[in-house]
């Protein structure tokens, strides 16, 4: 239902991905295990004077495991769950182009361009019916990360002016809190609030080589940010459910995507400059027989890059504003169901100047990041 789950737990995933709270509106144990799979279409055009070029990246498609159990104890107050999920993640991959003046082979242009992040999450939680009404729920958000960044402008230019590839040498860990609030006015209606704060990550370090082909570790910080979520359901039409979410993903106060994008002395960038953004879902589901559910939404995202970011940004260029979803379920029995969805980024573009360490924005530069996305979404949901 395009994210709108905040206040509507249909499903162990979504209730505990956005607000574990609502965990105690599940009528049933419920086991839930589901994969996502992105395919994007990403291109890059620039011009410097008058050379211009266009370059399609190659980034190939990105799976995103999710799992999520949820657990009816014998006291009907209390509810525990756990859920495993790639919550945020990117990748793509742009070759050296002779052609394209920003991808043109370092020390004159980036040469290639090549980024891959996953960030998995482990939420236990557990939530409490204070009343026949109202829920709370919190928990610990244990992060595990895994990055690599081509070229890496996060640590200092090598001596003569390129820039060295950098992996980071394992998976680094942090963690965080979630907590939520579930509060049924009345029968028709659901409201939902929850809170995750920032996933703090010890600093990232990184494998590189110097100018000379000799090792370099270098070092990065890099942290999830706080997102707060508000939603509301209604249920007063038969076989109808409506949502809506609205949350706030802070960007601005995380390290690494909110850090000023400025370069320092050594030539090394402070970060990539990230907007706090503010987003809406609308879903709704429609039950159209005992065994069938179809569901529809829409999600609407502020973008958190600014066009003047576009340079900085072209190995992480999360610039989509609009998603349409669609999907549905089917039971197999009463214990066993089977989720398919299917969900487009519409196609969205930043433009910026190119901007270099020591010379600043290049007059009558351009840097265009264009970006469209698909997912294709399935899994499957064992009750008890």
């Amino acid at each position: 239902m395009g994210g709108a789950s905040t206040a509507a737990p249909l499903s162990a995933i979504g209730a505990l991905y956005w607000n574990p709270a609502t965990i105690s509106g599940m009528e049933n144990t419920e086991l839930e295990i589901g994969m996502d799979i992105l395919f994007t279409d990403h291109r890059v055009d620039s011009s410097v004077g008058g050379l211009s070029g266009s370059t399609d990246a190659d980034p190939g498609t990105f799976p995103v495991p999710n799992f999520g159990w949820v657990y009816r104890t014998e006291n009907p107050a209390l509810t525990f769950g756990l859920s495993v999920n790639a919550v945020a993640g990117l990748k793509t991959s742009l070759m050296t182009d002779p052609t394209n003046p920003v991808l043109a082979p370092q020390p004159f242009g980036l040469g290639r361009v090549s980024s891959e992040a996953t960030f998995l999450q482990i939420n236990p939680v557990m939530s409490l019916a204070v009343s026949d009404r109202l829920s709370v729920a919190a928990g610990p958000v244990i992060t595990s990360a895994q990055v690599g960044i081509e070229p890496f402008v996060f640590d200092a230019a090598n001596a003569d002016g390129t820039y060295s590839s950098g992996r980071a040498t394992k998976y680094h860990w942090g963690g965080g809190f979630q907590a939520g609030m579930y509060f049924l006015p009345s029968d028709d209606w659901h409201l939902g609030a929850s809170f995750e704060s920032p996933a703090w990550m010890e600093e990232f370090e990184f494998f590189g080589q110097d100018e000379n082909g000799l090792p370099r570790l270098m070092t990065s910080n890099i942290d999830l940010p706080m997102i707060v979520s508000l939603g509301a359901a209604f249920s007063g039409f038969q076989q109808w459910l409506f949502a809506l979410d609205a949350r706030l993903i802070d960007y601005a106060n995380a390290d690494g995507f909110g850090d000023p994008t400025s370069y320092s002395a050594d030539g090394s960038l402070g970060g990539l400059d990230w907007s706090s953004v503010f987003s809406l879902a609308l879903g709704a589901q429609r039950q159209l027989s005992d065994r069938v559910y179809v569901r529809g939404g829409y999600t609407y995202n502020q973008n958190p890059v600014a066009d003047s970011e576009s340079f900085f940004n072209i190995a992480s260029p999360l610039i989509y504003e609009h998603m349409l979803s669609v999907g549905g379920s089917y039971k197999l029995n009463d214990k066993l169901a089977v989720n398919v969805a299917y969900s487009h980024y519409i196609e969205n573009s930043s433009t910026g100047p190119i901007v270099l360490p020591g010379t600043g924005a290049i007059p009558g530069s351009s840097v265009t990041n264009n970006l469209s996305a698909d997912f294709i979404s399935f899994g499957v949901l064992l009750q008890q």
